[in-house]
């Protein structure tokens, strides 16, 4: 694994701290590893530290709260809100130290794309005054955010090696949904989401139910969950369910009166992980979290589909598509084609 330097200035004319670091990544995988609740506890602070995510709203307006504990026992706490969250290029967020609440910095994340698939991190913290910045820089956080930038190397590395098969979609997918449930609160499963009549828990009964239903056309009979229970819990075991017949299709032919006859695993890629993808929208737009499906993946989906808008509407998988900007993006221009409002939010 290439290891980059990571590069701390203090300015001598005002109190700020800059960070410079490069990732032999693409600027989207950076980004989702700073705004994905999953993944950013994995990286972040030192190796001696673990990360308990407490609240995530990676959306511009949202908020935020993590800990880190250290053998069992919480060793610090810290708070913020995002100022603004530009997918794939810049984070602009308030930080805040728990035993030090009227001390709050600015930190404005820059993504840059290099040649080769890299990218250049910049982050530039301001603070109150040189006493205080003094005081950050000696505290030992060049070990933190030097361990923490080798986790996310590592991190990064291993998102690489995720096959391009139906295994690896599945898992890619898969694990991008179940960050989204596992960063919600218990009281956020009565959330409304953007689906007319679907709860936040709703999205996630759907996706279980359904397919397991599903695959019962090629002679899988998984257990019944109980959602309502324990959505996480629930859609962790489902996740495992799914994935382990897709990593071994043994065979099996899944049959189906709309889809035909198809090995099982390539039923789950082409009918089942779509839909995944796609209703991680609905979820994160329930949790009030900023959807990032992938630009050139929604515009590749939509160009796909609209050949069979008419098949699609008349099947009732779809609703009327929402109108949108002829230079909406294609994330939105997607929503709104599948009947969705991209400008949606929760009612607060």
């Amino acid at each position: 694994m290439s290891r980059h330097e990571t590069a701390i200035t203090a300015d001598a004319k005002v109190p700020t701290i800059e960070i410079v670091r490069e990732f032999d990544a693409p600027p989207e995988r950076v980004f989702r590893a700073h705004v994905d609740p999953d993944l950013y506890a994995q990286w972040v602070g030192p190796r001696s530290a673990t990360t308990r995510i407490t609240r995530w709203e990676a959306r511009t307006g949202g908020e935020w709260a993590f800990a880190s504990d250290r053998d069992g026992e919480q060793i610090a706490a810290f708070f913020g809100s995002f100022h603004e969250v530009r997918p794939n290029e810049r984070i602009v967020w308030t930080f805040t130290y728990e035993g030090d609440p009227d001390n709050v910095a600015l930190e404005t994340l820059s993504l840059e794309a290099l040649e080769g698939g890299r990218t250049r991190l910049r982050a530039l913290s301001v603070v109150r005054d040189f006493a205080t910045r003094d005081g950050i820089l000696a505290s030992g956080m060049d070990v933190g955010v030097g361990e923490g930038f080798e986790k996310l190397d590592e991190l990064l590395e291993a998102q690489s090696e995720v096959t391009d098969d139906a295994s690896g979609r599945h898992a890619r997918d898969a694990a991008r949904f179940t960050a989204l449930v596992e960063s919600a609160a218990p009281g956020d499963w009565a959330r409304p989401s953007p689906v007319a009549e679907w709860t936040a828990l709703d999205v996630v009964k759907h996706l279980i139910e359904w397919s397991r239903g599903f695959l019962q056309g090629a002679g899988v009979d998984l257990v019944a969950l109980d959602v309502e229970a324990d959505p996480a819990s629930a859609w962790r075991r489902h996740v495992a369910d799914i994935q382990a017949v897709v990593d071994h299709p043994d065979g099996r032919v899944l049959s189906n009166p709309h889809t035909g006859d198809k090995p099982v695993d390539e039923a789950i890629d082409q009918v089942y992980t779509p839909d995944v993808w796609m209703h991680s929208w609905d979820l994160a737009k329930a949790l009030g979290r900023e959807p990032d499906l992938g630009q050139e993946r929604c515009r590749a989906a939509l160009a796909a589909i609209e050949p069979m808008e008419r098949i699609l509407r008349d099947s009732g998988q779809f609703g009327a598509a929402v109108p949108v900007a002829d230079d909406a993006d294609p994330q939105d221009k997607l929503a709104a084609f599948i009947g969705r409002d991209p400008a949606w939010k929760p009612e607060r």
